[in-house]
């Protein structure tokens, strides 16, 4: 076993974990290391320092999340608007096993940012969602015959990842909220797309 990334990781899952609970201001070096079982040492030697240590938070955790959702073009159905239908669907699941990362984008969007160093990881790691997101819409509102597929694609990736925050982060664990919201929210995207395409308002139950 590679003893110096099981170290990683592992205080990866802590600092993660209280991030997320406490928001970023209130946890110390101190904390995370007690959390992990490691010594402090191990912060500076992996990390360099504490916004480090969440900038790599950040990273591995949005990494994470596209790592588990397929590309729109390997989903099964020939219709490209079921494909991404079914993309949604599994960004619904995604989403809910991601939440502590969800949470933690929320709560550093609302962290007093007195030197601007917290606000650029927040603006690359909505970016990255928002464009990987922009990504898998684009080719199916175009295949859909939608008017200006990219940025009807780039709309509909920024409302779902505002939404989604949101959704996460003031939904009660263990209810049925998460899944609610995003199948209305798949509703819309699909809807918006086939009236972009139509050029008509589609009824929706």
């Amino acid at each position: 076993m590679d003893t110096t990334r099981s170290n990683r990781e592992q205080m990866l899952d802590a600092a993660e974990s209280l991030f997320s609970s406490r928001g970023y201001a209130d946890v110390t070096i101190v904390q995370v290391c007690q959390a992990s079982g490691l010594p402090v040492g191990s912060v500076y030697h992996h990390f360099t320092n504490k916004l480090g240590l969440l900038a790599a938070v950040v990273d591995r955790a949005s990494g994470r999340f596209f790592d588990d959702l397929p590309a729109v073009e390997e989903l099964c159905g020939t219709d490209p608007l079921d494909r991404l239908g079914a993309y949604y669907d599994r960004a619904a699941e995604v989403m809910g096993d991601q939440a502590p990362f969800m949470r933690l984008m929320f709560l550093l969007q609302l962290q007093e940012d007195k030197d601007g160093r917290i606000a650029p990881l927040v603006h690359e790691a909505r970016r990255r969602v928002r464009d990987e997101l922009a990504a898998a819409i684009e080719p199916v509102a175009r295949d859909s015959g939608a008017a200006d597929a990219t940025e009807l694609a780039r709309e509909l990736a920024e409302l779902t990842v505002s939404f989604t925050a949101g959704l996460v982060v003031f939904t009660e664990s263990g209810t049925s909220g998460v899944a609610t919201g995003m199948r209305r929210l798949r509703q819309f995207v699909l809807t918006a797309i086939t009236e972009s395409a139509t050029g008509r308002s589609v009824a929706t139950p």
